[in-house]
């Protein structure tokens, strides 16, 4: 049987007698219900892997004993920004589960023009805690050993002003009629960083396409078929994942 995946702090790690607490000790604890001397693996969020022996257990929290440490290649070599026009309802936390699995690094949450509904700035932190708390779990599932980093929310026009670093920058486009992939071969690139940009339900208006274009985005197209907002978004990755990650 494969051994558990679960999150501890970097800090612990270091530590003589590591301990994890919060939600993982819980699963630990309650719901995988291990004993002492039992084996599972930990990830910090480092890229490093550890294989840990449980040495105590209290009513929350769990101390182990690391016996080895070692990397894996699950992430990928491209680094993904995904900058999401918000979408309704719990479409959001769909995405940021789904996206974390096809191997994004970075979430960016965008306030575009046809963006409905508008983030409520009250509720943004515990929205945001939320995010990390699915990437987190995701991570775990997909046997991951980084977290997406997930930022605040930025109107659109910062979004596509704030990326000159990045390789390539990509915005798609329903109107749009040549693919990625064609695209891509005039160019002749081999982009590490790239930045997304995807649409809310609405989609884009032709005014914020012109703007992304004039910073330097490349307007592509998913082919003929009208995709859902959700479908687009995971879509796009894989296809990225597909033509420069690990997904060839």
């Amino acid at each position: 049987m494969a051994m558990k995946r679960f999150f501890i702090e970097h800090s612990e790690i270091l530590k003589d007698s590591p301990i994890i607490d919060g939600r993982d000790a819980h699963h630990i604890i309650k719901v995988f219900r291990l004993r002492l001397k039992d084996h599972m693996l930990l990830i910090d969020g480092s890229g490093m892997e550890y294989e840990a022996e449980i040495t105590g257990l209290s009513k929350s929290k769990v101390t182990v004993s690391i016996i080895r440490e070692y990397s894996t290649d699950t992430e990928s070599p491209v680094h993904i920004t995904v900058g999401q026009c918000y979408l309704k309802d719990k479409k959001m936390d769909t995405l940021i589960r789904h996206l974390t699995e096809v191997g994004i690094a970075k979430w960016m949450p965008i306030v575009s023009e046809y963006s409905v509904p508008q983030p409520d700035s009250k509720k943004m932190d515990l929205r945001t805690q939320r995010w990390d708390m699915i990437a987190k779990e995701a991570v775990k599932q997909c046997c991951r050993t980084r977290v997406p980093e997930i930022v605040p929310p930025v109107p659109f026009l910062q979004a596509v002003g704030d990326n000159s670093s990045m390789d390539l920058k990509i915005i798609f486009y329903e109107e749009e009629t040549v693919s990625l992939a064609k695209t891509m071969v005039s160019l002749n690139q081999n982009p590490l960083d790239i930045f997304v940009l995807l649409g809310p339900e609405g989609g884009f208006s032709s005014k914020e396409i012109e703007l992304a274009k004039s910073n330097g985005f490349i307007i592509a197209s998913l082919g003929p078929r009208i995709l859902r907002a959700e479908t687009a978004s995971i879509s796009a990755c894989t296809l990225i994942q597909h033509l420069f990650g690990d997904m060839r």
